[in-house]
């Protein structure tokens, strides 16, 4: 990704971010629950297309690296948690052998723990109870510092060791199309937080702070400018810097 893309993906993040501590504010049925869930679809296919884009030409025993580096991290975080929760690690614990097959039922185990599933309800996705209780589940590790996407990478991984095995498409074929995945990914991203922006706008019209809230975190922040060659820094050039300045 450029930096243009770089900044509108950390944009997805922060209002995802924003989206799970502020779902109170709004019906778990409503359209704006959706487009936030849309938001967390979005995202994860992001990040599945940056490791297509920079990790396809590695070989699969990287991908089954990264998966088992991502393991590591979960099973040391259920552990401590276990600590107040007795019995809570059993689920995370690292698998018994590291062969290719243990790891993908292990991976795909975990994400049946911790992933939303996002399709309708009657196709056997999560109602609305399930979906609380698998973000306050991923609260309790992210609370320990994993990154908040921490799943979305678990994901990314599993389906690129997925693609691996498929092996229909060279991996310059699979980098452009990763590429292009990621634009539209950012565009569909730009288009829901412009229908969230206008729900929020409204039901946050007397919470002036938590308007304020939203509004930098749906910002979209401006690159830094490079500085000019030769230009100046505001210091006074006829003597050192007073005491206790910051020059």
């Amino acid at each position: 990704m450029d930096n243009r893309d770089t900044l509108r993906d950390e944009r997805l993040t922060r209002v995802d971010i924003f989206g799970d501590d502020n779902h109170a504010d709004w019906p778990a049925t409503s359209a704006t629950a959706t487009r936030f869930a849309s938001i967390k679809t979005i995202r994860q296919a992001i990040a599945k297309a940056l490791l297509d884009q920079g990790r396809l030409p590695v070989g699969k025993s990287t991908v089954l690296d990264a998966l088992w580096a991502d393991f590591i991290n979960i099973t040391r975080t259920a552990r401590a948690i276990a600590r107040d929760l007795p019995g809570f690690a059993a689920p995370y614990l690292l698998p018994g052998d590291d062969t290719e097959r243990a790891i993908k039922l292990h991976a795909d185990a975990l994400l049946n723990l911790l992933e939303d599933n996002l399709k309708p309800v009657a196709d056997g996705g999560d109602n609305p109870e399930q979906l609380a209780t698998k973000a306050a589940l991923r609260q309790r590790f992210i609370d320990y510092f994993l990154p908040v996407d921490f799943v979305a990478h678990l994901r990314a991984d599993c389906d690129l060791l997925d693609q691996k095995n498929k092996d229909k498409i060279s991996g310059n074929d699979e980098g452009n199309q990763a590429t292009g995945e990621i634009e539209v990914q950012l565009q569909k991203g730009n288009d829901e937080v412009a229908h969230i922006t206008a729900a929020l706008q409204n039901l946050y019209a007397r919470d002036p702070a938590k308007l304020r809230s939203w509004l930098a975190a749906s910002k979209v922040e401006r690159s830094p400018k490079k500085k000019k060659d030769g230009g100046t820094n505001n210091i006074n050039s006829s003597g050192p810097a007073t005491p206790g300045t910051n020059p």
